[in-house]
Formats: structure tokens, C-alpha cells, sequence
């Protein structure tokens, strides 16, 4: 099966609608997380293709990892506030099978470390998921709003709630310690488009969780984002260790 996973919360109600409209005719089935709806949106409730619930908690941004797929699943994490194109799931796809689904992920939102620098540059190369990128490269940290990646390398709910709002360094936490190498890959610009609009900004997950450098998230960062075998390494040029 070819799912997506998505978690939202009302105000973004219009963005979500848009969402399904770009991601349902691309997959089989659509998992949505509903943090604080009291009621399922009819385009939602009405759709066999779409499985959604609300939950007794909000879960943030975590709650894309709420159903656990089988195995053999390709699952997609998606964002309500990036515009998918109609070829989304068949060109993510295609990477994920050429770099090998076992043992892989692949993403187009992502973060290096390069290591320290001269000023003013940082310890970082970031790769927005719509600026061009012309190669498969290693990652530190790959975004979870334009993640592909076979069920097996889909982490427990339990992984990832301890450190919702921030999920994308618990979920390369857990890839670090299964062996699971992250990748992003390549892109021309603006295949991928930022539908967020400016009156939404400041109640992003960015702006209200991760923009505070909550301690603990820096500490869980810091524990393996130095440690990749394969970060900032061309995937045609990279020999995983034996």
C-alpha cells in the first residue's frame, strides 16, 4: 500500500483541504491526525480513501507517526502547508527504489552539518524543500512534511511524542540508532511550492516550538547529528560500512 500521513489542527482547515485534493488521487489511502477539531470535516468523513481521527491529545506534528503501517508499506509524512505536484508520489518514489528502499529514507527538506566555519557561515548547509538541489546527498536531519520511506523505516508513535513539535529530530534520532541512513534528494526549484500564508506563520510548529531552542531538543540533536556515516556525501560516491 502507498499511504499518506498527515497531522493538522483547525485554523489550518483550508490549507488541509488542498492537501487531500494534491495527495488522495497520488496514494492509496490517507491517515490524518486531527489535534484539536471537534468534529471530522465532511470532505474527510465522506471519502473511503481517508482515515481520520482526532485524538484524545494533542499530538503536533507527531501525530504523522500515529498509525503504524505494515512492513512492506511506502509511506508518505506530509505537511499541510507545502503544495504537492501531481507527479509527487511517482518521481519521490522512483529515488526511493533507486537508492534502495531497505535501510533508506528519502526527503527533500533537509540539514546538514558541515562542521564549523568562518563567519559569518554556520555549522549547517540547509536544503528548503523549494530551492533546486542537483544531487542525492546525505543528511544530518530530513524534514518530515516531503518524507518517503518504507513501513519498516517508520518509527513508533512512542518514539516521537516525547518530543512532538520538534519531530524531525526524534525521527532522525531513531533512524540513527536502526541503522537507517537519510537522503535528500534532488529538485528544481519551486517543484515543491510554500503555501503557507502570512497570517498563518506565527502559529506554525517553527515559530512556536522549534524557534525556542527548547534544551531538550538541542540535547537530543546534539547526541547523534555529528555522527553520520554519510552526511554531506553524494549517494553515487558513498560506501555504506560493512
Amino acid at each position: 500500500m502507498i499511504r499518506a500521513h498527515l497531522a493538522t489542527f483547525p485554523p489550518r482547515r483550508r490549507l488541509l483541504r488542498r492537501t487531500c485534493a494534491a495527495i488522495l488521487p497520488q496514494v492509496d489511502h490517507l491517515y490524518v491526525v486531527l489535534n484539536g477539531y471537534e468534529d471530522i470535516p465532511g470532505f474527510l468523513a465522506q471519502d473511503a480513501r481517508v482515515t481520520a481521527i482526532i485524538p484524545d491529545r494533542d499530538v503536533k506534528d507527531a501525530g504523522k507517526f500515529w498509525f503504524a503501517p505494515a512492513p512492506e508499506d511506502i509511506v508518505f509524512t506530509i505537511d499541510d502547508d507545502i503544495g504537492y505536484p501531481p507527479d509527487y508520489v511517482a518521481r519521490t518514489l522512483a529515488h526511493l527504489n533507486a537508492i534502495g528502499p531497505m535501510a533508506n529514507v528519502v526527503g527533500y527538506q533537509g540539514n546538514i552539518y558541515v562542521g564549523p566555519r568562518a563567519e559569518p557561515q554556520t555549522v549547517w548547509d540547509n536544503y528548503i524543500f523549494h530551492q533546486p538541489a542537483d544531487q542525492v546527498l546525505g543528511a544530518s536531519i530530513l524534514g518530515t512534511g516531503t518524507l518517503c520511506a518504507r513501513g519498516s523505516s517508520i518509527p513508533p508513535l512512542a518514539a516521537i511524542e516525547p518530543d512532538a513539535g520538534a519531530c524531525d529530530i526524534p525521527f532522525c534520532r531513531w533512524l540513527f540508532e536502526n541503522g537507517i541512513l537519510p537522503w535528500i534528494l534532488p529538485r528544481p526549484a519551486n517543484w515543491l511550492t510554500n503555501d503557507l500564508p502570512r497570517n498563518l506563520k506565527q502559529s506554525s510548529l517553527f515559530q512556536t516550538v522549534a524557534k525556542k531552542g527548547h534544551s531538550a531538543y538541542r540535547d537530543l540533536l546534539w547526541s547523534f547529528v555529528t555522527r553520520w556515516p554519510h552526511a554531506n556525501i553524494r549517494h553515487d560516491r558513498f560506501a555504506r560500512p560493512a
